[in-house]
């Protein structure tokens, strides 16, 4: 990290009762504010970072850069002023992207990102210092905070970039600069800023357009939507898939662990994860860890060590049966393949249900999404189905297919973990939680584990 003064330059700011102090980490919430951090007041739609300096600096900042002077508590120390905060924080990350050797690897796509973030970290983490980008910090803050957070010694950074609406990628490609791209897939999500599949398609290969002419693709070779820029581009490309591409693996087993073959290079990679489109995210992975040298012998002693993220279809046990929880996000594809997993997986039970939380973002088609899932859902067999919001309960209620008796449980949210556990008596039920993240469903799988 830069010094204070230096940080001041960068920002193209005004020190006022500066110090030589470096900081620890550059914050934007103030509750996470430890001693010695950098505190930057950004101000977005629903709040200003301004109120909350002081209680910024009473958690042990050591500075903080502003835009309103007169926000700043008295005899605070270090404190930067300047016109535009987030400006100032994109000038500081771009300087230190600038001052980094390290390989630095941009992951996008409408799915997949975090897992596919997480377990390439795991994987280069045995012989190489590696830096993954924390939570999904993919936005025009989180990534810019994201770089600032990498340490000097990082020999490999790894970083989500993810998009709502057109033209977002570009810049934070642009301020990201990667040596790897690894697109997961591209699909139907935050169709509120697309008018479809293609044109989302279209916003995340702008991370592939960043590369320079050592730079390399890893690309989804099984997404439709990202054939026709394959076919176009003419920079380095590794694809990987299932059905296709360059690294093409082979679903030996799918439960309790995925068992995926590939022929070239050999491997079995047993992985801790359900779902065929985790193997998919388990393929990119693999792929980015070769390019970058990382023995096959190796890849398949650390694959299976990996540890699921919480709230990306983990499989709990519970006092009905299992259940898988899928809570961190939901988008038509993504919850397509959720249902497929809980229709397929070789678990003993007799009942597979399904808690379906509204799929926010998805623009004027939202309504038909919705009746989509709640259609494949029907012809999986899958009952009872548990509506949890607007979108989820109107399908439910406007299906125009037969519906037998009990198949649509719709209850008050507050009733909801009760209601399931009298809908799924006995220790035979496999149950799926899925739902767009403001829903909060997690605290459902939480009264549900008990």
């Amino acid at each position: 990290m830069f010094s204070v003064p230096q940080i001041a330059r960068l920002a193209d700011g005004r020190l006022l009762n500066g110090t030589e102090t470096t900081p620890g980490r550059v914050i934007h919430d103030s509750r996470l504010v430890q001693e010695g951090d950098l505190f930057i007041a950004l101000k977005g739609e629903r709040t200003d970072g301004h109120r909350f300096l002081k209680e910024a600096f009473s958690r042990g900042a050591c500075g903080a850069i502003v835009s309103d002077r007169k926000a700043v508590p008295e005899a605070a120390k270090n404190v930067i002023c300047v016109e535009e905060p987030l400006r100032a924080l994109w000038a500081l990350a771009a300087a230190w992207r600038r001052e980094h050797p390290a390989a630095f690897v941009g992951v996008t796509g409408s799915c997949g990102k975090t897992t596919t973030k997480a377990l390439l970290a795991h994987l280069l983490a045995a012989d190489k210092r590696v830096f993954a980008a924390p939570q999904s910090y993919n936005t025009e803050i989180g990534l810019p905070l994201a770089l600032l957070a990498m340490p000097a010694s990082a020999e490999v950074g790894v970083f989500e970039v993810g998009a709502s609406a057109p033209g977002e990628i570009a810049p934070l490609a642009e301020l990201l600069s990667p040596h790897i791209a690894i697109l997961t897939m591209a699909g139907r999500a935050h169709l509120e800023g697309f008018v479809d599949p293609s044109a989302a398609a279209k916003e995340k290969w702008a991370l592939v357009d960043a590369l320079d002419e050592e730079g390399t693709a890893i690309v989804n070779a099984d997404c439709r939507t990202l054939n026709p820029f394959v076919r176009a581009w003419k920079g380095r490309l590794v694809s990987f898939g299932l059905t296709s591409g360059t690294l093409r693996g082979t679903l030996a087993g799918t439960f309790p662990r995925l068992l995926i073959d590939i022929d070239e290079p050999r491997l079995r990679l047993c992985v801790p994860l359900v779902g065929e489109h985790n193997a998919t995210n388990v393929l990119a992975a693999v792929a980015c860890a070769l390019r970058l040298g990382t023995p096959p012998g190796r890849i398949e002693q650390r694959i299976s060590t990996f540890e699921p993220i919480p709230h990306r279809l983990n499989l709990l046990r519970t006092p009905f049966g299992f259940l898988l929880d899928d809570t961190y996000n939901a988008n038509p594809d993504s919850t397509a393949a959720a249902l497929r997993v809980l229709a397929a997986l070789a678990v003993p039970v007799k009942r597979r249900g399904f808690v379906f939380g509204d799929m926010l973002e998805l623009g004027e088609d939202t309504d038909r999404y919705h009746r989509e899932i709640i259609e494949l859902a029907q012809r999986l067999g899958v009952s009872p189905i548990f509506p949890v919001g607007e979108y989820a309960t109107k399908a439910a209620m406007e299906t125009t297919t037969p519906v037998p008796s009990g198949l649509f449980v719709v209850t008050r949210r507050e009733d909801l973990a009760a209601r399931v556990k009298r809908e799924l008596p006995g220790e035979k039920n496999l149950l799926l939680v899925k739902g767009s993240r403001l829903l909060g469903l997690e605290q459902l799988v939480e009264q549900l584990y008990r």
